[in-house]
């Protein structure tokens, strides 16, 4: 069936465009149209047909609280677990920005300076800053810009202003802190040699 059978809205190809790359479309987004896509998503009438017609190719929209991704149908055990090992490298991340004095929540706005500033001057949350792997900049600054970078492009936050590197912290991020926890709760069930349950995460 082709999508005009299904009397799709014609951002249907943007939106596909944006979650077929593993990305999410949240409510506070403002680039790109962002928002505008989860109005439409969010339409009910848009989401049924949306819906039945991306599960012909094996996607499903899943709704979280206030964002939008796509998981694939049938989608081996395995693919999971590879999935939330490589989310492992956001603990540390999120142990950071959940320890500093003006904890990052949704909506948060912030530049990666002011980060690197209360880093520089807190050695606990400079330790934190400076054992995050993956990252090998020379200076606390240009690392955390290189964590804004990431996030960015996964699409948990979003560049807001270039000119000052400000940064807005996305609806999904509710995502990743719940993924982080279902990782701790894996790799727990995993040590003690207990069953665990199948974690359906994009």
């Amino acid at each position: 069936m082709s999508a005009e059978d299904y009397n799709l809205p014609r951002q249907t190809h943007e939106i596909f465009a944006v979650m077929a790359r593993g990305n999410f479309i949240s409510s506070n987004g403002s680039r790109d149209g962002m928002n505008r896509l989860y109005d439409v998503i969010n339409n009910p009438e848009n989401f049924d047909r949306l819906q039945a017609y991306f599960n012909v190719i094996r996607f499903n929209i899943e709704r979280g609280n206030n964002y939008f991704y796509f998981s694939k149908l049938g989608e081996p055990n395995s693919e999971l677990e590879k999935k939330l090992e490589r989310f492992e490298r956001y603990i540390d991340i999120i142990d950071l920005l959940a320890s500093m004095d003006n904890k990052i929540t949704i909506g948060s706005r912030f530049r990666p300076t002011e980060i690197a500033e209360e880093c520089n001057a807190n050695v606990r949350l400079k330790q934190k800053l400076q054992k995050i792997p993956l990252y090998r900049s020379e200076t606390l600054h240009n690392k955390v810009r290189e964590i804004c970078e990431l996030m960015s492009r996964d699409s948990f936050l979003e560049l807001e202003d270039e000119k000052t590197e400000s940064y807005k912290v996305l609806d999904s991020y509710t995502y990743l802190l719940d993924v982080i926890n279902a990782v701790a709760i894996y790799e727990d069930t995993g040590n003690s040699g207990e069953s665990t349950q199948g974690l359906i995460y994009n």
